[in-house]
């Protein structure tokens, strides 16, 4: 009789466990499943966002002549306000960030299979890791507070991404690739692809038409073509149906 309470008792607490293990990872899988849920990029025009858009057509090549003569001012540079924004870079592939009380770091803490771990911590606690290959140049791009938020900036020519307040962009928003963020007026912008398209993004919505291609670069003399911004200025070159434009993006009121 004693032998048959035991039995019973072994089988009640093994029905137990696996119902609370069975929960448990139901639950776990609730919450991941939520939390990695990318969001509807809704297609607007610049003006539901406040935004001001030009653009001209590009008929001399790469150049900043016809950009500075088609937005009537010089190539837009960060001025001394907006460095304050940009994290010190302690050495080739480490960038640190203060916001308020809290510091930010990003840097290698690991060396993998031909590539290498890049974290990025809030207090010295990692928040996100990113596996990526030093070329010409680190895919540690940037570290910048944009709105109050920590927001990293991560190329290695394959990967390439944004973590914007520790969330990736690319699980956010369903993207391929994000690059080039700023903050324009305060809130973030960047180019997002998806599917060999290129876009831009501002406020979580994708502003005004997909581009074939848009000039990225982060080394050597096409950095001068690539995304240029500051001043509350967003310039970029981007093509349509073979036809390559100069773009401005600016807040309405500027």
């Amino acid at each position: 009789m004693l032998v048959g309470v035991v039995y019973f008792g072994n089988i009640i607490r093994k029905q137990t466990i696996l119902i609370i293990t069975i929960t448990f990872f139901a639950i776990l899988g609730w919450t991941g499943c939520n939390s990695i849920k990318p969001s509807k990029l809704n297609s607007v025009e610049p003006v539901d966002v406040g935004l001001s858009w030009q653009e001209c057509p590009v008929t001399e090549g790469f150049n900043w002549t016809q950009a500075e003569t088609c937005f009537s001012h010089p190539m837009p540079l960060w001025n001394d306000e907006e460095k304050i924004n940009f994290g010190i870079q302690i050495d080739m592939e480490s960038f640190q960030l203060a916001i308020g009380n809290d510091v930010y770091e990003t840097r290698v803490n690991d060396d993998l299979f031909l590539k290498q771990k890049y974290t990025l911590y809030k207090n010295k606690n990692a928040i996100q890791s990113l596996s990526g290959e030093f070329t010409s140049f680190s895919p540690n791009r940037s570290l910048q507070n944009i709105g109050g938020k920590a927001v990293w900036e991560f190329s290695d020519g394959n990967t390439a991404t944004i973590i914007y307040d520790g969330l990736d962009v690319r699980s956010l928003y369903d993207l391929d690739k994000a690059f080039s963020p700023y903050g324009l007026d305060g809130k973030l912008i960047f180019v997002g692809e998806k599917s060999n398209k290129y876009f831009i993004v501002y406020v979580g919505q994708k502003v005004r038409t997909d581009f074939d291609k848009v000039m990225i670069a982060y080394c050597c003399e096409p950095m001068l073509w690539s995304v240029q911004y500051g001043q509350e200025k967003y310039l970029f070159w981007g093509s349509r149906n073979e036809q390559w434009y100069i773009i401005e993006i600016t807040p309405s009121q500027k």
